[in-house]
């Protein structure tokens, strides 16, 4: 029984096979009006209604697919522009970083080149670490200390002019407190024409030449350094180190001084590098 089933599948399988065959010889030897030809035309009259039916109606669905999957594809590519983006961001500040400090760097150069600073004098550069949490002082702590030969009473300079003086030394950092603080007081004068007086700051920031004789003629836009010159053992701060420039000119009558509120070249709210002039 099983030879017989295989038997009459072989047959059946070669009796279609040269149907096949025969059809397709048929079909490439006739002529376009010939039996085969136009059953094919039948069909295709009969079948492409069905076709244009089926294709409509599953339209929506690839199209929900190919919509889906080109959703995919750009959140992808969106993932893959977000990170260079984001690379790029942070190469971008580094460059700016860089730049900024290349720029404090020589401004602190340029300010020694100018030999404001005797002989002996040697600048120890650091950076600021830290700033107070209270707004009463005006400090900052840098990371260079007494293992770089800074001690207390040391000025502290930038590329702009002068920052404060240490206050306090740990093997590797100091106190510095600032010109613009409370408990700030410098020797200062106005240049041209050499009107001395006491700078100081205040709790606001602002910071005043204090002292100042009423008949010395000051003018809004002069320089103000350092003087160099009070104490019985002369100023901590060298003279001629560029401190600020005069906004406003306070004189009364009845006052022996006057007030001259003076702007300093320093912007404390960027302080980053810093020199200490170790003696």
């Amino acid at each position: 029984m099983n030879r017989r089933r295989v038997l009459r599948r072989r047959i059946v399988v070669a009796i279609l096979l040269l149907l096949s065959v025969a059809m397709l010889t048929l079909y490439f030897r006739e002529s376009d009006s010939g039996i085969a030809r136009g059953a094919q035309s039948v069909v295709l009259r009969v079948v492409a209604p069905l076709q244009n039916g089926t294709a409509r109606s599953t339209k929506p669905f690839r199209d929900a697919w190919n919509w889906a999957g080109d959703l995919f594809s750009a959140k992808s590519e969106n993932n893959e522009l977000r990170k260079e983006v984001e690379q790029l961001r942070v190469g971008v500040a580094q460059e700016l970083t860089t730049q900024a400090e290349n720029d404090e760097l020589r401004a602190m150069v340029k300010l020694r080149d100018h030999k404001i600073f005797p002989k002996g004098v040697r600048l120890v550069t650091g950076r600021v670490v830290a700033r107070p949490t209270t707004a009463w002082y005006s400090t900052a702590t840098i990371n260079v200390g007494s293992t770089s030969g800074v001690h207390v009473y040391d000025a502290v300079v930038n590329g702009a002019g002068l920052v404060g003086r240490v206050t306090s030394v740990t093997a590797n950092a100091a106190g510095v407190t600032l010109i613009i603080d409370q408990q700030s007081y410098v020797d200062g004068m106005v240049m041209p024409g050499g009107a001395q007086g006491i700078l100081g700051g205040s709790v606001t920031g602002d910071v005043t030449l204090q002292y100042v004789d009423k008949n010395e003629k000051v003018k809004v836009g002069q320089d103000v350094v350092t003087s160099g010159t009070s104490g019985p053992r002369g100023s901590i701060f060298t003279r001629g180190i560029p401190i600020g420039v005069v906004e406003s000119v306070g004189l009364q009558e009845v006052e022996l001084y006057q007030s001259i509120a003076v702007k300093p070249f320093v912007d404390f709210r960027k302080l980053d590098l810093v020199q200490v002039v170790v003696r």
